[in-house]
């Protein structure tokens, strides 16, 4: 606060004295200490319970938050599990016993496709070797005997009525194609 005295310089030092202790300052625009004192107290109450309140908020949220991720852990560990369910079931269905179905199934999931590809080699290979099994099963054994006397030769088919050789030839079409060299 500057004082504003006339004349002020020009003053002896006693004069300036006598001039100090006479004036009087306007303190209109100013506030009492007792307010300013109480209004500061108050302040710093309400600063102080803003910033406990937001301690009290923050520590809402990050429990929220923690929540929401554990729910979405919980979510993404139930999608991925259905996933390989639901790839499992297809596998399944193809043929794939169980424990190679399930394999594959985890390793599509991932996104491990050496391992889907390593796995379908690996079920082509046994699914092959079961059909061959399948096969040679149903195969009936061969037919004893002097052994050219269960094969058709054109010599034989001459020999035979014409109506069991059309009967021969709708019954075998290919041998009596090759038989006649295409002409029939």
């Amino acid at each position: 606060m500057k004082i504003n005295i006339e004349n002020y310089e020009n003053m002896t030092p006693e004069e300036k004295l006598a001039a100090l202790e006479a004036y009087e300052p306007d303190m209109s625009g100013f506030v009492a200490k007792s307010v300013f004192d109480k209004t500061a107290s108050e302040l710093a109450a309400a600063k102080k319970s803003l910033k406990e309140k937001m301690t009290e908020d923050e520590a809402k949220i990050a429990k929220e938050a923690e929540e929401r991720a554990a729910l979405l852990a919980r979510v993404e560990e139930l999608e991925r599990e259905k996933a390989i369910n639901s790839y499992t079931t297809a596998y399944l269905g193809m043929g794939y016993n169980e424990k190679l179905a399930k394999a594959t199934a985890e390793a599509l999931q991932k996104g491990d496709m050496d391992a889907v590809f390593a796995n379908q080699k690996t079920y082509i290979e046994d699914r092959e070797k079961t059909l061959r099994a399948e096969l040679l099963k149903q195969t009936p054994p061969p037919a004893g005997g002097g052994g050219s006397g269960d094969v058709m030769t054109l010599e034989k088919l001459r020999k035979m009525s014409p109506q069991d050789r059309l009967q021969f030839s709708v019954e075998h079409p290919e041998e009596y194609k090759n038989l006649y060299g295409g002409n029939s």
